[in-house]
């Protein structure tokens, strides 16, 4: 069972990311104020490690026929003038407000 799920999520993954990629690299250069505009709030905002923030947006999917719950993430790094200069996309079993995000610091 664990590795169909695996399977599954493995496969959901490569299909998506061609398209995740290019939505994301339209942000870089661009501003923190219009992806929030955009976008609306982030979950959370933290510290990139440096003088910039990481906006980290999350999604909760839950697959009710394998009984899997996780959440997506995609994650903003705006210098200390708000320009996007990169971003990271992960998939945790960890809910917004329980991730380290320590672990993400770019600094």
């Amino acid at each position: 069972m664990k590795k169909a799920i695996t399977i599954l999520l493995i496969l959901f993954t490569l299909s998506s990311c061609n398209s995740t990629k290019k939505v994301m690299d339209s942000w870089l250069g661009d501003t923190k104020q219009n992806l929030i505009l955009k976008w609306g709030p982030p979950a959370r905002v933290a510290s990139d490690g440096g003088s910039g923030e990481i906006l980290i947006y999350s999604r909760q999917v839950y697959m009710p026929q394998y009984r899997v719950n996780f959440y997506d993430y995609k994650m903003f790094y705006a210098n200390s003038q708000g320009k996007i200069y990169s971003w990271l996309t992960k998939r945790e079993n960890i809910p917004p407000t329980q991730i380290d995000l320590n672990v993400y610091r770019r600094y």
